[in-house]
């Protein structure tokens, strides 16, 4: 393994490059971004994790990062992030640190109703931009984004050179992946219903105290549903039509835990001010997907819905779904967001069935990927019908790798891992591989979309 660095400075920036061995034996250049991060709580020591692991996941990144600068709340919070990340600076101004020559990539890890702010400025100081998910809190500060970034774009003022992304990071994982590949290749055929889940049971309990959580801009509708709808999108497609409704349990909370003996009534509360549950119903696809095709691949068994000759004038390919709402053929989906369930940790659960076969993953049971193939015939005892465990775990593919090994088993943690690569895998390639911030506000939209239907109680239309 070639074991040097080097120092360049162009036009009065300075990069680092490490020499590292390529497959051929020959030494490769590698570019290292100066990072900082914005924000250290628990998602931002996440980010922070996966740049001290990011060299053994994926050692053969082109153009990687190294955080070397942390702004927080306040100059001890600063300080003490200094101290665990082993970064060289700190600050409590996040302006300062965005703004500052010394940093290339910012990384914006703070509460949804802070993004805005940081997103604006680190846009206006040309820096690459990798934001926790939801981007935005609400559908006036989509606005406002996509206004900043339309003045960046061909046709605007100025031109911002920056590669964004957003940290949907479970399509980090490997079973994720696969069940993309494998509803791409026509295996699952026409898809007819899916059925997503996040389950958590954090707010089950009254007396759980208040937190950023349960104030404006959060709840699970953000927290939880926007997961689940970026993963609709990028396995099957945002719906054309959704029905919402969502709970608060407790429409107060108390301000701080309570001490053995107390009750409620001796604590002081604050007003919730978000849901705790969202359930959608929804049917159809939007334009968007139901542009998309997929391989008809011929059986003997399985015979996709008449109307779908009517979208393709070529045979050999066939719609994703029916995307009219009001076509018989139509797909239709449930998609819950909860902090109420009893008996979950952070159980994702995934449900997608066509014409042809189905898949389910469990995030409790990240390791496998569960697929159904209907169009082999079950037979006396049973046949060779029935569902196939995949074994996806850390099968990576290059720049990221199987370490520690392909049949070691993947977590939350690792995703996030796989998220990043991503991001400096688009830096390298000038092209997106992951959820740019165009994908974000996509989900965003799809996000004010569900909080209008929860408070009429009207089906809408994305």
């Amino acid at each position: 393994m070639c074991a040097h660095y080097e120092e360049f400075r162009f036009s009065s920036k300075l990069f680092f490059y490490t020499y590292f061995q390529g497959k051929d034996g020959g030494c490769l250049m590698k570019q290292t971004l100066r990072v900082g991060l914005v924000g250290f709580g628990m998602i931002g020591k996440a980010h922070a994790y996966c740049y001290a692991t990011l060299p053994y996941y994926a050692p053969n990144l082109e153009v990687t990062g190294k955080i070397v600068g942390v702004a927080a709340s306040t100059p001890e919070t600063s300080r003490r992030a200094q101290e665990t990340i082993g970064c060289d600076w700190s600050t409590d101004n996040y302006l300062e640190l965005i703004n500052s020559p010394e940093i290339d990539v910012v990384h914006i890890c703070t509460p949804n109703a802070l993004h805005l702010d940081a997103l604006l400025a680190a846009i206006d100081a040309n820096k690459h931009v990798y934001c926790e998910k939801p981007i935005v809190a609400d559908a006036r500060e989509a606005a406002v984004l996509r206004d900043a970034l339309a003045k960046c774009g061909p046709d605007g003022d100025r031109l911002y050179r920056g590669v964004t992304a957003t940290a949907f990071h479970m399509r980090g994982f490997t079973a994720i992946r696969r069940a993309k590949e494998l509803i791409d290749a026509g295996r699952l055929g026409q898809i007819i219903q899916y059925r997503l889940g996040y389950y958590h049971t954090s707010m089950l309990s009254p007396t759980t105290p208040f937190r950023w959580k349960h104030d404006l801009k959060s709840g699970s509708i953000l927290d939880l549903a926007s997961h689940l709808l970026d993963l609709v999108d990028y396995l099957v497609g945002l719906p054309a039509e959704l029905l919402a409704q969502s709970t608060t349990l407790s429409p107060t909370r108390p301000v701080r835990a309570l001490q053995p003996g107390e009750t409620l009534a001796d604590v002081e509360t604050r007003d919730v001010l978000a849901e705790d549950s969202v359930t959608l119903i929804t049917r159809g696809l939007d334009a968007q997907a139901s542009a998309k095709s997929i391989p008809n691949i011929p059986t003997d068994r399985i015979f996709e819905h008449p109307n779908n000759t009517a979208f393709e004038t070529d045979p050999s390919r066939m719609p994703l779904a029916v995307g009219d709402p009001d076509d018989g053929a139509a797909i239709t989906g449930v998609i819950e967001g909860t902090k109420l369930f009893a008996g979950t940790e952070d159980e994702l659960r995934l449900e997608i069935c066509g014409t042809r076969g189905a898949l389910r993953f469990n995030l409790m049971d990240p390791h496998y990927l569960e697929f159904f193939d209907a169009t082999i015939p079950s037979g006396v005892h049973g046949g060779d019908s029935g569902w196939t465990r995949i074994a996806c775990g850390a099968r990576y593919e290059t720049p990221e790798c199987e370490f520690p090994s392909p049949k070691a088993t993947v977590g939350w943690l690792r995703a996030h891992v796989s998220s990043l690569a991503m991001f400096y895998r688009s830096i390298a390639d000038g092209r997106s591989y992951g959820a740019d911030f165009e994908q974000a506000l996509r989900i965003q939209d799809a996000l004010d979309v569900v909080k209008r239907s929860a408070m009429t109680r009207n089906w809408l239309k994305l």
